[in-house]
């Protein structure tokens, strides 16, 4: 097991002797009745960021949420980094359960289900007109992601944006949460790119990079094309389950390192091309 990325963690929760974090009456007012961050002060708007964080034991030094202006208004909205801790801290998996094209329209829904066993289910949209290869592609893409995401934030109890919907907002502009160097992460937090395989409720590992992860996955490829216990058409359902348990990491990835990501898409092409030979008795 590797060192620790910042962007992509496991944090496990605030210990609940902790005393109950009590927000300024003014930040109170102005999201409750309001809904608006830009009438806070600078401090003001890390208080509330950080707030937020805590409520769900996010590392706020990771940045797992930016700020959408719209309207005259200002409110904070999910990013990856967002998402990626949240499967981690709650040992979340997520499957797809239906992928439709509605005329103009390309569904993704998504099911996750907590290490408790509780479930939700969500789902992601997108506009895919008259888009062909590689455009069609990343807007499958796209659909799949937003639907992790939107699933994810649910299941979790935040309500707010995700920014694969903020992309999609008329006239919205977006930049950085700006937090200070010396701000601490939250207690107890142990980082990592999580590695899931199926059926399991805990990490197989944790990778520090996007490369190593995708080292680590392709390794696990490898041992199931090379094992001797599983039949050729078992090995090829292995396969479709390992990247089902690793799909929003690898959706992340997708969009994060498209050369990393080329890489993985490659690597499994061809053990599956080979198994597929191999299922009709043609040599590779």
């Amino acid at each position: 097991m590797r060192n620790v990325r910042n962007l992509s963690d496991v944090v496990s929760g605030v210990a609940p002797t902790e005393p109950r974090q009590v927000l300024d009456p003014k930040i109170q007012e102005s999201i409750v009745l309001r809904g608006d961050l830009s009438g806070l002060n600078e401090t003001q708007k890390k208080e509330y960021y950080l707030y937020r964080c805590k409520q769900v034991g996010l590392d706020p030094a990771a940045k797992p949420f930016d700020l959408l202006k719209l309207n005259g208004k200002e409110i904070l909205y999910a990013n990856a980094s967002c998402t990626q801790q949240l499967c981690s801290i709650h040992r979340l998996s997520t499957q797809i359960t239906h992928r439709e094209r509605l005329d103009d329209i390309f569904l993704v829904s998504v099911r996750v289900t907590g290490a408790d066993g509780r479930v939700s289910e969500n789902a992601g949209a997108v506009a895919v007109g008259n888009l062909k290869g590689d455009s069609l592609a990343n807007a499958i893409l796209k659909a799949t992601t937003k639907a992790i995401r939107r699933a994810v934030l649910a299941h979790c109890g935040l309500g707010m944006l995700d920014e694969t919907e903020v992309e999609s907002i008329p006239e919205a502009r977006t930049q950085p949460m700006v937090i200070s160097e010396d701000t601490k992460p939250v207690e107890k937090v142990t980082q990592g790119i999580v590695f899931m395989v199926p059926g399991a409720k805990e990490a197989y590992a944790r990778y520090a990079t996007n490369d190593d992860w995708v080292g680590g996955y392709l390794d696990m490829v490898d041992k199931i094309e090379n094992s001797k216990k599983f039949s050729t058409s078992d090995k090829l359902d292995r396969l479709q389950k390992l990247e089902e348990a690793n799909d929003f990491v690898i959706g992340v990835i997708r969009q994060e390192s498209k050369g990393t990501a080329e890489l993985l898409t490659v690597g499994i092409g061809k053990v599956k091309q080979r198994l597929a030979l191999e299922l009709r008795g043609e040599q590779p």
